[in-house]
């Protein structure tokens, strides 16, 4: 424990006495002192771990009701608090952006999910439309015909995709990110 006037002090920190003046104002721990011909006098184990605190709450924060805590109002309690907001902030523009996001490997498998399906659908497009087609002799009717079939198809499709998306987002949502991804990497396995 080392006992110092507020110029030596600075001097110790890297700091001005102006500097240490604001701490002191600000509720930095001193010993006696001050006014005319009376120094104040700075315990540096005291003043140092008053510096670390204050550093610490101004960085993460505090919950709980302490005297060293800034308060609202002051430089460092607004400080504090604009940090907060931005961590704040930040979380929750993670959030979103986690709940947009799909993993690499389950695109692939909605991917081979949707073109078997799409696939599956167009290899039977022939033998569907076949006893249907033949008869007609009028191109127009053999194209509407056919055309009504591919947009079932392609509905189908957009079905199943609406479908895998919605599994998807509720299962990361009950189960948590990746665990949920890697239940979802299942989907066109065959």
């Amino acid at each position: 424990m080392t006992i110092v006037n507020r110029n030596e002090f600075a001097d110790l920190v890297g700091k001005s006495a102006k500097w240490v003046g604001e701490w002191i104002k600000d509720g930095m721990p001193t010993e006696g002192g001050g006014g005319r011909g009376n120094p104040v006098m700075i315990d540096t184990v005291k003043a140092i771990d008053w510096l670390i605190n204050r550093e610490v709450v101004k960085q993460v924060g505090d919950d709980e009701d302490d005297e060293r805590k800034p308060k609202a109002g002051t430089k460092d309690g607004e400080e504090l608090l604009t940090a907060i907001a931005k961590r704040r902030k930040a979380v929750v523009e993670a959030d979103k952006a986690e709940e947009s996001v799909i993993d690499l490997e389950d695109a692939g498998q909605l991917l081979y999910a949707i073109s078997t399906l799409f696939g599956n659908e167009l290899n039977g497009l022939g033998a569907r439309l076949a006893t249907e087609v033949a008869p007609i002799n009028d191109p127009a009717q053999c194209k509407n015909k056919i055309d009504g079939e591919c947009r079932r198809v392609r509905a189908a499709t957009a079905d199943r995709l609406r479908g895998f998306v919605s599994e998807y987002r509720a299962q990361r949502s009950r189960h948590g990110g990746r665990e949920a991804a890697e239940e979802c990497s299942g989907v066109g396995d065959e």
